[in-house]
């Protein structure tokens, strides 16, 4: 029996306008209001993450949120943050330095629960980051970082051929064997404490609910997502998803442009074959 979805947002439950289609809300409401918690499962900083639980009225339902790829687990009903696992000022201090050392070109976004550190601006991000609604501060040094930071992400504007991307993960093992990275994208890692994911909030907050994570559903996009498809019963794959996670799903949702999550919802949790708007 089904108990509760895990839903990733940016190219799962939002569209590619980043936008909460009609479908997808009501789809939503309709989990809730029978009783299956829907929990925002993101890589968006904490804040942010809250306001999207908020789009689903996860608020109205004692619901929770996680944000920063499992870093953090936010309760409606308790107004606070039940779960963080952020990383040591030390940490956070060296990786700055040894990022910036490594490649001056390197664009760095330092997550904590409501700001984002950033060293440079990334043309190609500059929409999303907008729409994140997020204070944003200009990272000069590792001084500037007055928050705990619970995930760091880096881009590459320029693409690295495969041995430099290679090279780059196996020296950040070595220097940092207390971290995980985890490649987004050919060009965009995420780095944060390790054994902390997707993945690791899942089960920590089924266990917090008495919920069996064979009842949860997880549906994700992304490669970040990987870690709660392993780890529930019902792992479900967007169209939309790089073709080497396919074989994770137990069933490939309608991209995120066709309400993949309302289908999921309607068609496989309540079992909707007839009368069903798709």
């Amino acid at each position: 029996m089904i108990k509760i979805i895990f839903t990733d947002v940016d190219g799962t439950l939002f569209d590619s306008a980043s936008a909460l289609s009609e479908i997808n809300l009501n789809a939503c409401l309709k989990a809730q209001q029978s009783n299956i918690k829907v929990v925002i499962n993101t890589g968006r900083y904490g804040e942010n993450a809250i306001r999207v639980g908020k789009m689903i009225n996860a608020h109205h339902y004692d619901g929770y949120i996680i944000g920063n790829d499992g870093a953090e687990i936010w309760s409606y009903s308790k107004q606070e943050w039940i779960y963080l696992q952020q990383l040591t000022t030390t940490t956070t201090m060296k990786l700055y330095h040894w990022l910036t050392k490594y490649n001056k070109e390197m664009i760095l976004h330092f997550n904590s629960i409501d700001s984002l550190y950033v060293n440079h601006a990334a043309n190609s991000w500059s929409t999303w980051i907008e729409s994140l609604q997020i204070k944003i501060i200009k990272l000069t040094n590792s001084h500037d970082i007055k928050m705990p930071i619970s995930k760091v992400m880096v881009i590459l504007e320029k693409y690295w051929h495969a041995n430099e991307i290679t090279k780059f993960i196996n020296d950040f093992e070595t220097n940092f064997p207390e971290l995980t990275i985890v490649q987004y994208h050919t060009n965009v890692f995420s780095i944060g404490n390790k054994n902390i994911n997707k993945g690791t909030a899942v089960q920590w907050l089924c266990n917090y609910l008495n919920i069996n994570t064979q009842d949860a559903v997880t549906i994700g996009d992304g490669f970040n997502d990987l870690s709660m498809f392993e780890v529930s019963g019902h792992p479900i794959i967007m169209e939309n998803a790089n073709i080497g996670l396919k074989p994770y799903g137990k069933i490939i949702a309608p991209n995120n442009d066709e309400h993949g999550v309302a289908y999921i919802i309607n068609n496989y949790i309540f079992k909707k074959t007839k009368n069903s708007i798709f």
